[in-house]
């Protein structure tokens, strides 16, 4: 039978929202209640979860009352490795930054089950791309704060300035990138399909971490417990990130996705079917959030058309009326 999905994030970050806006002199009191989040709640049980609608409302409300649309990076000032509870000891525990990347990957979904996390490999560099789920909605802030904490954290544990190399945002372009700059290099990209933050591939690899291999399996034992008791993503939620990952190179068949987790086609077939749905649908939906957001952002209908996955403007034109009623121009000018 299928599970049921519960989308939400660990008490880690309105906590640190919280102290970022106390630290400007803002009362996050009624934006809390506001957001319909109990801050005393979650101070007192560290390791709960905040539904990811009010988390998201909450940061909208946070970037309102600051007027800052990079708050997201101010937050990452207030959240350390031991506000993500074993993970952050597994991260700690590491033998080199690499590995500790490469567990942040494996086991995000304790921090937030909202988005898809994969490592892009590359001759030169590693990327850590954040994919967020086509029926969830996430503010841009919410992921930037984590890449921001990611770069405090390598820079911490390593006591290196220099492993990252650049970052592509969804978000469309700020007036002045320059508080993303000082954080992630001047590579950075906006207006990206996609999220993800560059590291230095040799760097990565060279630069060491406390190293604790003991500690580290006790510590990923306490991880993998926690993720078992969320059920962090089901089959759905799982092929439409690696469709959103793979759209951009031509449209991804089932087969496709079902090697990458290692599955026949029947298999994969069956898991969709037992969550009602099914890969065209699911590419579908996709497509479709895609393609609204990248318009919202302001790219042209030609640009649209080919990062969702069609091989001209008019196919997408025709399949855009079909799925909203409207033409891709129309929804633009809207």
């Amino acid at each position: 039978m299928a599970r049921a999905q519960s989308f939400s994030t660990i008490a880690a970050w309105p906590l640190a929202i919280a102290q970022a806006l106390e630290q400007q002199q803002i009362d996050p009191q009624p934006l809390f209640q506001q957001a319909g989040i109990n801050r005393e709640q979650l101070q007192q049980n560290p390791d709960g979860r905040v539904e990811i609608q009010r988390m998201t409302q909450l940061w909208q409300l946070a970037e309102a009352a600051t007027a800052n649309p990079a708050f997201g990076l101010e937050v990452s000032r207030f959240a350390q490795p031991m506000h993500f509870r074993a993970l952050g000891l597994v991260v700690m525990t590491c033998d080199t930054m690499l590995q500790a990347i490469e567990k942040l990957a494996e086991y995000h979904a304790l921090v937030s089950n909202t988005v898809n996390v994969r490592l892009v490999h590359q001759p030169d560099r590693l990327g850590f791309a954040v994919d967020p789920l086509a029926e969830v909605e996430i503010s841009p802030m919410a992921t930037e704060a984590f890449f921001a904490t990611m770069a405090n954290l390598a820079r911490q544990l390593t006591g290196q300035s220099n492993l990252i190399v650049g970052a592509e945002l969804i978000r469309s372009q700020p007036r002045s990138a320059k508080p993303w700059q000082q954080i992630f290099s001047d590579q950075v990209r906006f207006a990206a399909s996609t999220n993800c933050l560059w590291f230095s591939r040799q760097k990565l690899n060279d630069a060491q971490v406390m190293g604790n291999a003991e500690l580290r399996e006790t510590n990923e034992t306490l991880v993998k417990k926690y993720l078992h008791e969320l059920q962090a993503l089901g089959w759905r939620a799982r092929v439409e990130q690696s469709i959103l990952a793979r759209l951009e190179a031509g449209e991804p068949s089932l087969e496709d996705l079902a090697k990458q987790f290692d599955l026949s086609e029947r298999s994969l077939r069956r898991y969709l079917s037992d969550e009602n749905t099914s890969f065209r649908e699911c590419l579908q939906r996709v497509r479709q959030q895609l393609a609204c957001r990248l318009l919202e952002q302001g790219l042209s209908i030609s640009e649209v058309a080919l990062r969702a996955g069609f091989s001209d403007s008019s196919n997408f034109s025709r399949a855009f009326l079909r799925w909203t009623g409207q033409k891709p121009g129309e929804f633009k000018s809207r």
